[in-house]
């Protein structure tokens, strides 16, 4: 691998992965939430693509695939706890309406479920979200450097949709 070549590591349906300097975490999303816990000051960074809010039995297993276990899993990779995660900074992604008319209602959908369930779990660990780009027509793609820090999040227009 050369120097400035950064390694890509995609995060798929129900993953949490963790990444350092020379990586970058990836995930495409549509009502999936994608949830981002950055630590610059340990240099650490991890995502999670949760297909479902709420784990009907919640356990130590590493797991992305229910918003709960998945934000339990990335503080156990992360090696953060107690009063360090006051340090850490989300970001919360997708939550997008893609298989249901634009006129449902948005509190029944998957995605705002998943959504609120994210914010929740974050306002209760005591983590602090930066970033949201939720909910919408739209799918989104997110990239976490983890050289830098920095994050992206890009639209990827639904096919057939107006704009």
């Amino acid at each position: 691998m050369c120097v400035n070549e950064v390694q890509k590591i995609h995060v798929q349906i129900g993953q949490v992965k963790t990444g350092r300097a020379g990586q970058s975490l990836n995930a495409i999303l549509g009502s999936c939430i994608g949830l981002g816990l950055l630590d610059p000051a340990k240099g650490v960074y991890g995502l999670a693509h949760c297909l479902l809010s709420k784990s009907p039995d919640h356990s130590k297993a590493i797991s992305g695939r229910h918003v709960d276990q998945a934000l339990s899993s990335l503080l156990s990779l992360m090696e953060v706890s107690g009063r360090d995660l006051r340090r850490l900074r989300a970001l919360v992604v997708g939550g997008a309406n893609m298989t249901m008319p634009a006129d449902t209602d948005p509190e029944r959908l998957v995605g705002s479920i998943n959504a609120r369930s994210a914010y929740r779990a974050l306002r209760e660990a005591g983590v602090r979200n930066i970033h949201e780009d939720v909910g919408g027509m739209q799918g989104r793609q997110v990239s976490i450097d983890c050289t830098s820090g920095e994050f992206t999040v890009k639209s990827i227009p639904r096919l057939g949709a107006q704009s």
